[in-house]
């Protein structure tokens, strides 16, 4: 075989019409970095009185799923899939002729969030495909100076030899520089419209499911991934404009927060624009930490915990407009 280069490789995902039956790629997702994805074996030292001087006689497999990771520039129509895997719940409704909106919102009362299929893609090599995958985690960058992007965890029930994958990307996949971005502030959700965009100089979010194997006995591999109870985290970097945020982190003061990400120079039709927007109902600032250097700006930075809003029966919600007829198996 031919040595493969990293640039090569591809990863693609699909959403299963069955839990843990594979399904061809729906969307390639363009990488940063090769992904991460690799087959994880546990085994067992066979370990017996057998007087043979050796602390071991063998080992054998016992568990056997995949895990990996993948960063990538965000995009607005990759991003459908991962959300979907991530949170559990999408609601599609069109807007305008082609153009659809998205709205992903937590799966309640049910661990079983959509299952995945992913495909790797090893152009002269073997391909492989991996079955049952629960996107884990997302965690989102908005640095100044770079694209936005993030990084998915995800694990997989077992991985599995693949015919060769054609990957194919499409244009209407847009990315998102960092002047797309807009993040508000206010006392609800239902200020959030008429609400100021802060000034922030990065922004980071993650959200995590804490997804897990279901390993039973009678089986090497897990017979489905679950997910757990919903972790949402971030940061802000913002220059010291004043006590606001200072203080809102020291009375312990709760705030909604919206993340805007739009391509207003591209016009999907009717004026509509590629755009994500995430919103979190009650947000709480954990930690502050200034930074007062003597020859520049002085700066805050705040770590903040997204709760749940009883308010608003809700946590977070994410819109993703783009011209994806739905996020369901094609």
């Amino acid at each position: 075989m031919s040595l493969l280069k990293g640039e090569d490789l591809s990863l693609g995902i699909g959403v299963e019409e069955t839990r843990g039956t594979l399904v061809d790629p729906q969307k390639w997702i363009p990488a940063r970095t090769p992904t991460g994805i690799n087959v994880e074996v546990l085994k067992a030292l066979i370990k017996e009185t057998k007087g043979s001087g050796i602390s071991s006689q063998g080992s054998e497999v016992v568990q056997r799923k995949a895990v990996g990771d993948l960063e990538f520039n965000l995009r607005s129509e990759g991003i459908g899939y991962i959300l979907k895997s991530l949170i559990g719940k999408c609601t599609t409704a069109s807007v305008y002729g082609t153009v659809n909106s998205h709205t992903f919102e937590i799966l309640a009362n049910n661990p079983q969030f959509p299952a995945m299929s992913l495909g790797l893609s090893q152009p002269g090599q073997q391909d492989y495909a991996y079955n049952g995958a629960l996107i884990k985690s997302l965690e989102l960058r908005t640095p100044v100076d770079d694209l936005v992007n993030a990084t998915i965890e995800f694990e997989a029930r077992d991985e599995a030899e693949h015919a060769s994958y054609v990957p194919a990307y499409v244009a209407t996949d847009y990315i998102f520089r960092p002047f797309d971005v807009e993040i508000k502030l206010a006392t609800s959700i239902a200020g959030l419209g008429a609400a100021e965009a802060i000034n922030v100089k990065e922004l980071s979010l993650k959200v995590a499911n804490n997804a897990r194997a279901q390993q039973n006995i009678g089986s090497i591999t897990p017979t489905d991934m679950i997910a757990n109870l919903l972790d949402i985290e971030g940061s802000l970097v913002l220059d010291y404009e004043g006590d606001t945020y200072h203080d809102l982190y020291k009375d312990g003061t709760y705030r909604a927060m919206q993340i805007t990400l739009s391509r207003s120079d591209v016009d999907l039709g009717g004026g509509y624009s590629p755009s994500i927007i995430i919103q979190l109902a009650r947000v709480s600032f954990e930690t502050s930490s200034p930074d007062r250097p003597i020859d520049d700006i002085v700066r805050d930075s705040f770590d903040f915990k997204a709760h749940y809003s009883d308010t608003d029966e809700e946590a977070i919600n994410v819109v993703v407009q783009n011209t994806v007829d739905d996020y369901n198996n094609a």
